[in-house]
C-alpha cells in the first residue's frame, strides 16, 4: 500500500513538472559584472535629462518581466527628520528596436528612500512579455543616485534620449577630458 502511495505521489509531481503547472523559479537578468554590489568598483550617478538603459536578453520566448530592481538612494537616511522632496521617476521596457512596450512613473519616495540611505528599489511590472534582446530604461531625473560599475564594462549599458530615440554607450567622464565605459546596475526579474 505505501509503495502505491509513493508511486502515485511521484506520478503527480512528474505530471505537474512536465505540464508546467509548477511555477518556474524567477530568473534575474543583469548587464553588469554579476558581482555583489558591495564588491563592485562602483559610484553613484544621476542623470537629469537622459535615461539609463540596459540591454538584456530574454532567456526564453515570451519571457515575462515581473519586476525591475535598482540599487540606489534618494539621499535620505533615518538620521534626517525631513524626507527629500518628492520627484518623478520613470521606467520603460523597450524591445530590440526601441519600441515602447511598457511605461511606468511615480515619485521616488516609496522606492528609493531607505533608513540606511542605500537599498534596492523594487519596481513591479505587470508581466510584460519580451523576446530576444530588450531594454530597461530608468529616468531618474536627478531624484536618485544609482550605481555605475566602473570596470568590467560589458557594452550593454547606454544612455537613451527619448525625444530623439538615440541610444549612446554609457560612459562617465574622468581626468584629462577622457571617459570610461560603465555598466548601469539595473536588473530585471521574471520567468
Amino acid at each position: 500500500m505505501s509503495k502505491q502511495i509513493v508511486f502515485a505521489a511521484l506520478f503527480c509531481v512528474t505530471v505537474l513538472l512536465f505540464t508546467g503547472i509548477v511555477a518556474a523559479e524567477p530568473v534575474l537578468l543583469r548587464a553588469d559584472s554579476g558581482k555583489n554590489v558591495t564588491e563592485m568598483n562602483a559610484t553613484l550617478t544621476t542623470n537629469y535629462f537622459l535615461g539609463k538603459a540596459v540591454k538584456l536578453t530574454a532567456p526564453s520566448q515570451n519571457w515575462k518581466i515581473q519586476e525591475v530592481l535598482v540599487p540606489g538612494t534618494d539621499g535620505w537616511n533615518k538620521t534626517q527628520t525631513e524626507l527629500p522632496p518628492a520627484r518623478t521617476i520613470a521606467l520603460e521596457i523597450r524591445d530590440s528596436d526601441l519600441k515602447l512596450l511598457y511605461h511606468w512613473s511615480d515619485i521616488q519616495l516609496e522606492y528609493f528612500t531607505f533608513p540606511a540611505g542605500f537599498g534596492v528599489a523594487r519596481i513591479e511590472v505587470p508581466s510584460v512579455a519580451v523576446n530576444g534582446d530588450f531594454y530597461v530604461v530608468l529616468y531618474e531625473r536627478g531624484a536618485v543616485g544609482t550605481l555605475a560599475e566602473l570596470d568590467n564594462a560589458k557594452n550593454q549599458s547606454f544612455v537613451f534620449d527619448r525625444s530623439t530615440g538615440n541610444l549612446s554607450p554609457a560612459v562617465l567622464p574622468v581626468r584629462d577630458n577622457r571617459t570610461i565605459p560603465v555598466n548601469w546596475v539595473i536588473w530585471a526579474v521574471g520567468e
